[in-house]
């Protein structure tokens, strides 16, 4: 079983911080791209 990770081992980045100036950012991971966008109601969603 995995313990999860501790506040100390994790980053907290501000969603704010990420999607401005708009309402959606690009984020690469292992060379594939997602989109990270904030929906009216202001809830995130991930996609591929």
């Amino acid at each position: 079983m995995t313990t999860p990770p501790t506040a100390s081992q994790t980053q907290v980045v501000d969603s704010r911080s990420l999607l401005q100036p708009g309402q959606s950012v690009i984020i690469k991971h292992n060379g594939v791209l997602y989109t990270l966008r904030e929906t009216r109601q202001g809830k995130l969603i991930l996609t591929k």
